[in-house]
């Protein structure tokens, strides 16, 4: 998502991106590249990854930021608000590791989507990142004016998004450890 025209939120999926997006717009921030509809390279503008959103702002030298999430509490919520996966889908992913990875590869893959891609892939060594457990709030506001000089007044309403495809998860210690290792980059680089 562009803001300002000089700064990129780098919207990974299921980290606060929505709600980032309208907090920008009520405070009178322009912003740009949100809408789902619009396709580069055949993505979702708004979840482009690294280089895409580099090569789709055709090399724009602008400062960027992103939310990262814990990756089992971002893959939760992933599952359970896709449409494609239902409780059976769910389950049966996790037959093994090797069943895991290719299910989530394969739904990158033919659904064109880079929703359950790992969060490592939408950064760079340039990008400022924040922690969605940290909170959106106070701190998060005054980070986004210290860092990039984003004056925010007024916060939105909290809102309301539901999916009719609510699906349930229930995790034990073995599906939680799949999730590690598919995921295990991003324990790594952003020390979760």
């Amino acid at each position: 998502m562009l803001i300002n025209k000089n700064i990129y939120f780098v919207h990974i999926p299921r980290t606060g991106g929505r709600f980032i997006r309208e907090t920008l717009k009520i405070n009178n921030h322009d912003v740009q590249n949100t809408e789902f509809g619009v396709l580069y390279r055949e993505k979702e503008t708004p979840h482009l990854t690294y280089p895409e959103y580099h090569q789709y702002l055709n090399y724009l030298p602008i400062k960027k930021f992103c939310v990262v999430r814990d990756p089992v509490d971002r893959f939760i919520s992933m599952v359970t608000c896709t449409w494609f996966f239902n409780e059976q889908k769910i389950e049966h992913m996790f037959q093994s590791q090797n069943y895991f990875n290719e299910t989530l590869n394969n739904f990158c893959i033919n659904h064109m989507s880079n929703f359950f891609v790992p969060q490592i892939n939408f950064v760079d060594y340039e990008t400022n990142i924040w922690r969605f457990e940290d909170s959106l709030g106070e701190n998060f506001i005054k980070w986004l004016f210290e860092n990039f000089n984003l004056k925010i007044d007024t916060l939105p309403k909290k809102l309301n998004y539901k999916n009719p495809n609510q699906n349930k998860i229930n995790l034990n210690n073995r599906k939680i450890e799949y999730i590690k290792n598919y995921y295990y980059k991003d324990y790594k680089l952003f020390k979760y």
